[in-house]
């Protein structure tokens, strides 16, 4: 079996089992499990602590650990969450400093109490701040348009303390679990708006720069997840063809490169789940796309023809992980996705603009509120439907 070294592992003079305190930065989203009591975050350690004897030892450390912290905890400013019986109101976002307490359990750190560090040194401090404030914000305005706002949420910022369960249950069983995680799709989406508007605005002159910006405001905002992380080596590595060298690339080598880059940089990605499917899928549609592809044009319009290759071409693929994961097949992902999909990304428009148009007149958001409820709940009815097809088990 593969095993990839620990390349942050946690050091301290402390021993862990003493240790009763950490201190330091967040490096990831938080993520709420299963369960829903703990959400989950990777720590960038500068100090560990001990209390022996009613004295409190403070030790040097270096390393990321993975600790849990108790939904209220992280909860205490959502909206909608202000009930959290958590005292202490904390900002728990990627880049924010803390000092969390707790105790080590196989390898993870258990939190039960913990203090925000609101002092800041220098500017990416504030920028760190003013990313967290926004999502912050962000979940407040969406909270106010309620299950379409916890669904446009999840499409944005991959936040999904707000998604309806039961359609998230949908969206898994129909084979659909690809539109709700952060990859090329959304990737792709903000940076042709961001270009097409450039263009039509500055000239094409500009259109690079700003289909740039857009890509790299996006996964700024929204944090990186293997999957969303590939997507933006994919089309760096795109742009930077497209616009340096003005030449034609070959999908598959880029593909094989941006996976090479990706192991070297963050190599325990590779046993997650959202890696493996998300190279799995593009490389099925990059090697049988274009064959299905001829096969079905002659009976389906091009259009069609190309989304329903792809699909087909990204379930082949991936269908040996899929099985080895989770015992079963979701055949009808094939045509939910030509379906969904892009009611998803019509949905993601409206949603941008309806923001936009809501942050310059805010006695708007009710109006548009009623409007992406609507469209909501044609997807949501669209998505029950292809859930009622059963898997294919094994």
């Amino acid at each position: 079996m593969l095993k990839v070294s620990d390349r942050h592992p946690f050091k301290s003079l402390i021993p862990a089992i003493s240790v009763t305190g950490l201190k330091g930065r967040i490096v990831s989203n938080p993520v709420l499990n299963s369960s829903g009591r703990f959400y989950a975050i990777d720590f960038s350690v500068e100090k560990s602590l001990s209390v022996l004897k009613e004295q409190i030892f403070e030790s040097g450390s270096s390393g990321i650990v993975k600790c849990l912290l108790p939904s209220p905890m992280v909860e205490s400013i959502y909206p909608g969450k202000l009930f959290s019986t958590f005292g202490k109101k904390m900002i728990v976002e990627k880049g924010e400093r803390l000092v969390l307490c707790g105790s080590f359990s196989d390898g993870i750190f258990i939190v039960h109490d913990g203090e925000y560090i609101e002092q800041r040194n220098s500017i990416n401090d504030y920028i760190v701040h003013a990313r967290s404030i926004s999502r912050i914000q962000f979940k407040r305005l969406m909270f106010s348009w309620k299950k379409a706002g916890g669904f446009i949420l999840a499409l944005l910022s991959g936040s999904r303390e707000y998604t309806d369960k039961k359609l998230s249950d949908d969206f898994r069983s129909a084979g659909l679990s690809h539109v709700l995680a952060l990859s090329g799709m959304h990737l792709s989406f903000f940076s042709g708006l961001a270009g097409g508007t450039g263009k039509k605005i500055f000239g094409k002159k500009y259109s690079f720069f700003l289909r740039l910006l857009g890509i790299i405001f996006f996964v700024w905002f929204a944090g990186l997840s293997p999957s969303l992380f590939r997507a933006l080596l994919c089309s760096l590595f795109m742009l930077l063809c497209s616009a340096v060298f003005s030449m034609e690339v070959d999908y598959f080598i880029v593909l094989c490169s941006v996976f090479l880059l990706h192991c070297s940089i963050i190599p325990r990605d590779i046993f997650s789940a959202a890696f493996i499917l998300s190279y799995g899928a593009l490389a099925g549609i990059l090697l049988l796309g274009e064959f299905l592809h001829c096969l079905l044009c002659p009976f389906l319009p091009k259009k069609i023809s190309q989304s329903v290759s792809a699909s087909i071409g990204a379930q082949c693929a991936t269908a040996p992980a899929t099985i080895g994961m989770f015992g079963c097949l979701m055949p009808c992902g094939i045509i939910s996705s030509v379906i969904v999909s892009p009611m998803a990304s019509f949905f993601i428009f409206v949603g941008l603009v309806s923001i936009g148009v809501c942050l310059v007149l805010p006695f708007l958001a009710p109006v548009f509120g009623c409007i992406m409820n609507l469209l909501y709940e044609v997807i949501a009815v669209t998505v029950h439907f292809f859930a009622f097809v059963p898997p294919v088990k094994f």
